[in-house]
């Protein structure tokens, strides 16, 4: 009798929780706006002044190796949001090439995104704290907290999407920098 009871309780409660959604449309205060854009026009900009969207060294935004001139997307370990020490030469490069673009009114976009191996809550969680890890190494580097818009993507837009070996998982735990005109 107690495992039926049990058992429909169970079931009960399943029902009206119910599943969740994948994306939402919530906002709070700081601007962020998980899995969602706003009204503003986000533009693959270059600040090298070449003017095609391709940063520095012709492979593509975030793309290329360090010391290139192109901005560079930030890359985690498995569930990490951390910024290590290795990653602060990058965060000051961009830094460096994002300076002028805040100076004349630009405002940053920072992308957290992640790889498929959590729940859609939780990598949507993880997404938001890589970009404002990002935010708060990119202060530490001059550039103004107002200037920075954060945005969680989650795992809905991978940069690899060929497979789910690890190599291809890597490339998915990203921050992403983009230039908001």
């Amino acid at each position: 009798m107690k495992k039926q009871i049990l058992l429909a309780v169970t079931t009960l409660t399943l029902v009206m929780t119910g599943c969740a959604q994948k994306k939402l449309n919530t906002t709070d205060n700081s601007g962020v706006v998980p899995g969602g854009e706003d009204t503003n026009v986000y533009q693959n900009v270059d600040p090298m002044g070449q003017g095609n969207g391709v940063y520095g060294n012709g492979t593509g935004y975030g793309e290329g190796t360090y010391g290139s001139n192109g901005v560079q997307n930030i890359y985690f370990d498995v569930d990490q949001y951390s910024i290590t020490a290795d990653k602060l030469g990058q965060v000051s490069h961009n830094a460096a090439l994002l300076r002028e673009n805040v100076a004349t009114g630009g405002k940053i976009k920072l992308e957290g995104h992640c790889d498929a191996s959590g729940t859609d809550e939780y990598n949507y969680a993880l997404g938001l704290r890589r970009a404002k890890a990002t935010k708060d190494a990119l202060q530490a580097n001059g550039i103004s907290a107002k200037s920075v818009t954060l945005v969680s993507m989650g795992e809905s837009s991978p940069e690899c999407t060929t497979g789910s070996s690890s190599e291809c998982y890597a490339k998915n735990r990203r921050v992403e920098f983009k230039v908001i005109q």
